[in-house]
């Protein structure tokens, strides 16, 4: 079997209405295209910023957990010292408040957080044995 290799007159005739068609689809105007291309790349530019500033912020914040607002005005906060201790003296700094106290046992330090008004620890100096 062999295959006819000439068009037939329904094919040319569908060659011709295609041709037809594509001459009568306007083209889309120059100025049209020119500011949706305009649109396209500006919302792209602010795309890729708003993701620099999302990523930037979490590796801002990941790095530096100190920064992490707090809510204001914790409240009344009470802490235990030792029964026979007194107070000699507070250290004030942004990221911790250190109590200074003395008992029979020696110096001891108790360092607070003055954004959350918890103690977040104790340290007992004792002098070095020689």
């Amino acid at each position: 079997m062999s295959q006819d290799t000439a068009m037939s007159p329904n094919k040319a005739n569908r060659g011709e209405a295609e041709n037809a068609s594509e001459e009568a689809i306007a083209q889309p105007s120059t100025r049209y295209v020119r500011v949706l291309l305009i649109v396209v790349i500006g919302l792209g530019v602010l795309m890729v910023g708003g993701a620099a500033v999302v990523i930037g912020t979490v590796i801002k914040r990941v790095s530096n957990p100190e920064a992490v607002p707090v809510k204001p005005g914790f409240g009344e906060i009470e802490i235990s010292i030792p029964l026979d201790s007194q107070v000699i003296g507070v250290d004030n700094g942004d990221t911790r408040i250190i109590v200074k106290l003395q008992d029979e046992q020696g110096p001891l330090l108790i360092l607070l957080d003055p954004r959350k008004g918890e103690e977040k620890g104790r340290i007992r100096l004792r002098p070095e044995a020689q």
